[in-house]
């Protein structure tokens, strides 16, 4: 993949987030992977991942490793890079580990309780340091304005980040509303939640945990 990647960097509070449109390539290859992994009674038990995960979900299932690989590669690692020494200008990210990466099946009122994605590892390679969410596929229900919600307020089947305390200069709380191929990377430690929806149709998308590897930058 050779088209420029467009995307930008988002601070509601002190941690940064990143956001960027998923290619539509990228969208049709991990819908029909899920779908063969469901389609597989062996690949639906192998790829089984709720059990590693806090959601109130119906179906989780570890993404096929040579299509993560794919798109680590043609996608996610210059984004990841670029976020990273961001952040760390003098460092440079000499490598990108995909710890795990997983898709999320919701249902009509499943939902994710706050949560972060820092005790994933249970030794210290292990731990990630990045974690993120893309959007496959969103109910029509999501979109639905006949529901009892606030209008004011709306959170059906929003994502909401939380970092720190809110005050009069201070804001603790980011609401965000999916769109189809957004895609949002954020530190591991970001607690953050789901809310439910109410409906027929599924809620789909897509998580993974990274860790970066720097090394120092070189100067003149």
């Amino acid at each position: 993949m050779t088209d420029k990647i467009n995307f930008k960097m988002l601070k509601p509070f002190g941690s940064t987030l990143a956001k960027a449109e998923l290619p539509l390539q990228l969208i049709s290859d991990f819908l029909k992977d899920l779908k063969e992994i469901r389609g597989d009674k062996e690949k639906s038990k192998t790829h089984d991942f709720g059990h590693h995960l806090v959601g109130a979900v119906k179906n989780e299932f570890l993404i096929t490793p040579k299509l993560m690989l794919k798109w680590k590669q043609d996608f996610f690692n210059p984004v990841i890079k670029t976020y990273a020494e961001h952040h760390y200008p003098n460092k440079i990210a000499k490598k990108i580990i995909i710890l795990s990466a997983w898709y999320v099946v919701s249902v009509s009122g499943d939902y994710n309780p706050q949560h972060s994605h820092t005790n994933f590892g249970k030794t210290e390679d292990k731990q990630p340091h990045l974690s993120c969410v893309g959007y496959l596929n969103l109910p029509a229900q999501m979109k639905d304005e006949k529901s009892h919600e606030k209008q004011h307020h709306r959170t059906n089947g929003h994502i909401e980040f939380n970092e720190g305390s809110e005050g009069i200069f201070t804001n603790a709380l980011h609401m965000v509303k999916p769109e189809v191929r957004d895609w949002y990377l954020f530190p591991c430690n970001l607690r953050h939640s789901v809310y439910p929806f109410f409906g027929d149709e599924e809620r789909i998308s897509f998580s993974f945990n990274a860790k970066v590897e720097f090394e120092n930058r070189k100067m003149n």
